[in-house]
């Protein structure tokens, strides 16, 4: 398989599991596929092969932002960026809905930010951040 066909496959599997914690989110398997076996384990493995493919193949480095540039020129490693944005996008999310659990926010108002932390990450978490000190709940615990 080339880079594009997997970045096909894996991209819908990421949705799959943001269906799940946005519609599901008190399903007894939700939490389990969106923290532990899509991120740590399916997307992982695929970050670990990818990443493990590409390495040494192109010129750049993480000294520059055209050192970066260089290294994703490699599509494998490109695919491997991504992945690790799914990934740790999709565990956020899991972290968000599990933290709004724990403080009793109701689920309608995680919602937009579940869906900036799937399109955009930082921003939704900015947003779920913002929403607990709106409702003045500890941020950490």
């Amino acid at each position: 398989m080339n880079p594009s066909q997997i970045f096909q496959i894996v991209n819908p599997i990421a949705t799959l599991g943001w269906i799940l914690l946005i519609i599901f989110p008190n399903w007894k398997f939700t939490k389990r596929i969106t923290s532990l076996f899509l991120p740590a384990i399916l997307f992982a493995v695929l970050y670990i092969a990818f990443l493990g493919s590409s390495f040494g193949k192109t010129a750049g480095n993480f000294q520059s932002l055209e050192g970066v540039r260089l290294l994703f020129s490699n599509d494998f490693a490109l695919l491997a960026g991504w992945i690790h944005y799914l990934a740790f996008d999709l565990f956020i999310g899991t972290w968000e809905v599990e933290d709004a659990k724990s403080h009793h926010i109701p689920r309608y108002f995680i919602v937009p930010c579940l869906f900036l932390t799937f399109m955009f990450g930082p921003a939704g978490l900015f947003c779920y951040t913002m929403l607990k000190i709106t409702l003045r709940k500890p941020l950490f615990e």
